[in-house]
């Protein structure tokens, strides 16, 4: 069975999408590189439709899913509120960079498997953090990664072996952060540490040890 993208989109308490553009932007993107059918503008109206009939207040978490000739399902759960204390550690097993699928966002994804398993049974931990094969960090298993060095933002670059995260995206072109490949002595050595995603935004972290 062939994999499908995923967007993982939030929809505000208002019913706005606020990355909405940088999600489209992706997924057009994906598929015309892995040869999948695009939806142009009729991707945009499901995603509209389905966030303007949420019918229960607050935030809520829309997953749009597209298979290979185009055809899509949206699934929509309410988003609770993120605990003000997040913890990360790090994964046991290495990302190899070369890999080409962890660039896009697909179902596809056996190298996190374990944390996927891991995950729930660990509330107070976020995300395990990976790195590659050099020993460079890469991302999270939902999240890309940020150090604050010397006091500027700093997260690994695409080749290092991470997603093109939306939220990523938005911090990069708005100057918040810059790419820099960054190894384990810099995560330990990083003033602060701190994870985004689409539905959580860019948010402060502390690395457990064990």
């Amino acid at each position: 069975m062939q994999p499908e993208l995923i967007e993982t989109i939030l929809v505000d308490a208002e019913r706005r999408v606020p990355l909405l553009a940088r999600h489209l932007h992706r997924l057009e993107h994906s598929c015309k590189a892995l040869g999948y059918t695009w939806g142009g503008n009729a991707v945009q109206s499901d995603i509209m439709i389905a966030s303007l009939s949420l019918n229960t207040p607050g935030a809520h978490r829309l997953r749009l899913l597209v298979a290979r000739d185009g055809s899509r399902h949206i699934q929509t759960a309410m988003l609770p509120p993120l605990p003000a204390v997040q913890e990360i550690m790090l994964a046991p097993e290495a990302l190899r960079s070369s890999e080409p699928l962890l660039r896009y966002k697909t179902t596809y994804r056996p190298w996190y498997t374990k944390t996927i398993e891991w995950l729930p049974a660990h509330p107070h931990i976020f995300d395990l953090v990976y790195l590659n094969e050099r020993g460079e960090l890469c991302e999270g298993s939902r999240s890309n990664v940020y150090l604050r060095l010397d006091g500027d933002w700093y997260t690994p670059p695409v080749d290092s072996g991470c997603l093109p995260g939306v939220q990523r995206a938005e911090l990069l072109d708005t100057g918040n952060v810059s790419e820099r490949v960054l190894t384990l002595a810099d995560l330990h050595a990083a003033d602060e540490i701190r994870l985004s995603n689409a539905l959580r935004g860019w948010f402060t972290v502390t690395l457990r040890e064990t």
